[in-house]
């Protein structure tokens, strides 16, 4: 288990090194993305509800925030936590939060894997985990041809889920000016469980922020993590 804290410089050091070919690619079988070299998220937990390693996609994890310049992997790991207890053939949201688009199915609208992605709401970025027709891919068997196309693959899923908050920060950036970092991590991290709850730097959406926190702040403690003060 790492003991230091790593920012984002280090992060994108890590995958710039010859360790960062340690990590594992594809979401297998066995739900996991492979193992990185000593990094900073591993906890050595395990959520009680699913059985699952809270460290078993790490990698995705760290890589995504890297590549979409998100400053606290460690909120990710919270982040999957709280929405799916790392299942990652979790499928929920029966409010269908975008309704259902034409010719889709309501399951297709739902919100889908580890970080309860929904396309329905607007697509992903480069059409990640989605068939020809726009609609998701729902392939949940990880022995299939067509899973590594899967909205439901976790180097999918955590790709799209953090591309959402990291868009959400741009949006957040333009409307609300003078915010600090870790105020506008709250606030993109407020409008993804409910778009437009955020309505200045410090009015945002706490009850579910808290929960997020809660997992955080746990996640951090075991890793011997830095958190940041949010």
């Amino acid at each position: 288990m790492s003991s230091c804290a790593w920012g984002l410089g280090t992060v994108l050091a890590f995958f710039a090194s010859a360790g960062a070919a340690a990590c594992g690619g594809g979401g297998g079988g066995g739900g996991g993305l492979g193992t990185c070299d000593e990094h900073p998220l591993e906890t050595g937990l395990v959520a009680q509800q699913t059985g699952v390693s809270v460290d078993a996609f790490d990698c995705q994890i760290l890589q995504s925030a890297a590549s979409w310049d998100e400053p606290d992997p460690m909120l990710f790991k919270a982040l999957i936590y709280v929405e799916s207890r790392f299942d990652q053939k979790s499928a929920g949201c029966a409010n269908l939060p975008c309704g259902t688009p034409a010719g889709w199915t309501a399951e297709e609208a739902g919100c889908l894997g580890l970080m309860q992605i929904v396309p329905a709401c607007g697509g992903t970025p480069g059409n990640l985990g989605l068939l020809p027709n726009g609609r998701p891919n729902m392939t949940t068997d990880t022995s299939a041809a067509t899973w590594a196309g899967s909205i439901f693959n976790p180097m999918n899923n955590i790709e799209i889920g953090v591309s959402y908050l990291a868009d959400n920060r741009m949006q957040a950036k333009a409307m609300f000016a003078g915010c600090t970092t870790d105020q506008y991590t709250m606030m993109a991290l407020g409008n993804y469980a409910s778009y437009g709850s955020t309505k200045s730097c410090t009015d945002v959406n706490r009850a579910y922020l808290d929960l997020v926190i809660t997992a955080y702040n746990q996640y951090a403690t075991a890793a011997g993590y830095a958190p940041h003060s949010y």
